[in-house]
């Protein structure tokens, strides 16, 4: 088996050393907090093949809520990262970005894989879904509420214009939205629902998902090291159906 134990090489006037340690000090200093999720495909899928991407999802799955990818909450891990928004182009001298993309930069010590989930524990965003009424008083949203300092914004209209109000209609819990009154929607019948939520990102590609280093500051031999990741996310709504519920 060789050995990385060679002696390390006479460094000429000028060169620098890249050093682990400071690309992790930076992205601490520089970045936000993040809850990284580990996730893989949802099997409830019909029409599969050897081409796995023409497949069909339901959209009201009970595997995954409807999200395509099941979420290994137990192996999430919270971490800093860098985010920054993605440069499309350029015309006119006006920059264009695409909203719902961004990069994110990882410390080296956690690896991240494709459809992994990425929230941003310190900030917040809202979202709008449908949601089915069932049969019961319980009903589920896609996220896991996010209350504010302010207090978030809520807003409930059913498919006639009915408005309900939290913690008079209906109270709200993680996930778990609870009717408390026979003032509630008619089974069966969609309505609308906004609500805060962390902002939530999903990993599409890795940009340096093999990035290597070999460090020598104050070692006689080079250690191999692995650098930081970086991945484009989207927002976790926009990657199967660009921001709409329902086609």
């Amino acid at each position: 088996m060789v050995k990385n134990t060679y002696p390390k090489p006479l460094r000429k006037p000028g060169r620098i050393s890249l050093v682990v340690e400071d690309f992790d000090h930076l992205i601490e200093d520089q970045g936000t907090r993040v809850r990284i999720t580990p996730a893989i495909l949802c099997p409830n899928r019909s029409g599969l093949d050897i081409d796995t991407s023409s497949v069909n999802h339901p959209l009201d799955c009970a595997t995954c809520n409807g999200n395509q990818t099941i979420d290994l909450d137990a192996s999430a891990i919270e971490e800093w990262a860098f985010i920054q928004s993605v440069k499309l182009s350029e015309e006119l001298d006006k920059t264009k970005y695409d909203v719902k993309d961004a990069y994110m930069t990882t410390k080296p010590d956690f690896r991240l894989a494709y459809w992994y989930k990425i929230e941003m524990i310190d900030q917040t965003s809202q979202f709008n879904e449908f949601i089915k009424r069932t049969n019961d008083n319980i009903d589920y949203t896609r996220y896991v509420s996010s209350d504010t300092s302010d207090g978030g914004f809520y807003s409930l209209v059913d498919s006639f214009g009915n408005k309900y109000v939290r913690d008079t209609d209906y109270s709200l819990t993680g996930r778990t939205l609870t009717w408390l009154t026979s003032n509630k929607p008619a089974v069966g019948t969609l309505y609308s629902f906004l609500y805060p939520t962390l902002p939530t990102f999903r990993v599409l590609d890795l940009i340096h998902e093999n990035r290597y280093y070999y460090d020598s500051k104050n070692k006689p031999y080079k250690e191999p090291v692995q650098l930081p990741q970086q991945a484009h996310i989207r927002w976790d709504y926009m990657v199967y159906n660009k921001g709409r519920d329902i086609d």
